[in-house]
């Protein structure tokens, strides 16, 4: 009898574990179906190959389904160095903006380009990187 008793209450434990797990899994995975917004850009630097002095065509834009401020920026760095902000949008709610501008190649070697994307959340006016775009190199020579 006592067996019996103390099976019974290792199947209801097993039993509540199972469906606290089952709730969490199915919440975590409602999460993640409402926390994920889609993100479009597009982004091009041309030519690829340019005589040291030559300039280059960078353009694109970026916006995210999310309803906060955002602001699309195209950076640029040298060879390995740290990037460097040449131009932002304006930015916009749903919106982060489009830029078409154009960047002397002053130094011979690799210069790099790649688009990102930065939204502020609704508790700070702060701007914070969202995405970033897949880097375009331009061989300076």
């Amino acid at each position: 009898m006592a067996m019996a008793m103390a099976m019974g209450v290792l199947n209801r434990r097993a039993a509540r574990a199972a469906v606290v797990a089952a709730v969490g899994v199915s919440a975590l995975g409602l999460s993640a179906v409402t926390a994920s917004a889609k993100i479009s850009y597009e982004f091009k630097a041309s030519p690829h190959t340019v005589k040291a002095g030559a300039r280059v065509h960078v353009k694109g834009y970026a916006s995210n389904d999310d309803d906060l401020f955002q602001k699309f920026c195209v950076q640029q760095r040298q060879a390995t160095g740290p990037w460097r902000t040449v131009k932002c949008a304006h930015g916009a709610v749903f919106d982060g903006g489009a830029v078409d501008t154009w960047v002397r190649a002053n130094h011979r070697g690799t210069l790099q380009f790649r688009g990102a994307l930065y939204e502020t959340d609704w508790n700070s006016h702060k701007l914070h990187l969202q995405m970033v775009t897949p880097t375009e190199t331009v061989k300076v020579r």
